[in-house]
């Protein structure tokens, strides 16, 4: 279960999300676990002093991040998942943010990506920036980089799998990998990703 020492980190996380974080986490843990798992999760939040009703979640509301990645944790520990879980969680999510789907639509090329990717970004958090530091459209690969959002190590895995999927419908390839090849957690300035394709 999750220790005392990384619940106090995770509740000093900075900043807030938008409410349809939340509502990904929630139809994730539905389609992976079921219906009676989202109500499990809940509860060990509410026992945990963090109460969390997601269906009175508002999709386009702020909420405090540390409240979402405890909600990450939380459904890791009570399912048994491993790290490739929350990489799927992360994965699925812009399948179901309606945030995610209408900029993936305005994402005609890589060109424009890298336009728009800080914007993106902000639409999701109020702290931190993303930024695209490298594109190689030749050699097929890309370096994203997360600066001044320093969360959770947990969460790095499932933005590892959030990347993935936006790489996947923006270059229409699933033959894409991402690896966090820099990290603050590692004792790095800030996060980079590497999004390699075929």
């Amino acid at each position: 279960m999750l220790k005392k020492e990384e619940l106090k980190k995770i509740v000093q996380i900075k900043g807030n999300v938008r409410g349809v974080v939340f509502q990904s986490h929630a139809n994730f843990i539905i389609e992976k676990e079921g219906k009676e798992a989202l109500k499990a999760v809940e509860e060990k939040m509410a026992e945990l002093g963090y109460p969390l009703n997601l269906k009175k979640i508002n999709v386009g509301g702020w909420y405090p991040e540390f409240i979402s990645v405890l909600n990450v944790a939380v459904a890791k520990d009570l399912f048994g998942w491993t790290e490739k879980d929350v990489f799927e969680m992360g994965k699925a999510a812009p399948r179901y943010s309606f945030i995610s789907k209408m900029l993936i639509a305005y994402f005609v090329s890589l060109r424009r990506f890298v336009a728009e990717v800080p914007k993106y970004w902000k639409k999701h958090f109020d702290t931190g920036e993303l930024e695209v530091v490298r594109l190689d459209e030749e050699k097929k690969y890309m370096i994203l980089r997360e600066k001044n959002h320093d969360s959770y190590p947990l969460i790095c895995v499932y933005h590892a799998g959030y990347y993935q999927r936006i790489a996947e419908n923006v270059i229409k390839s699933n033959k894409i990998t991402v690896e966090e090849t820099k990290c603050v957690f590692r004792g790095d300035p800030y996060h980079e990703y590497a999004v390699k394709w075929k």
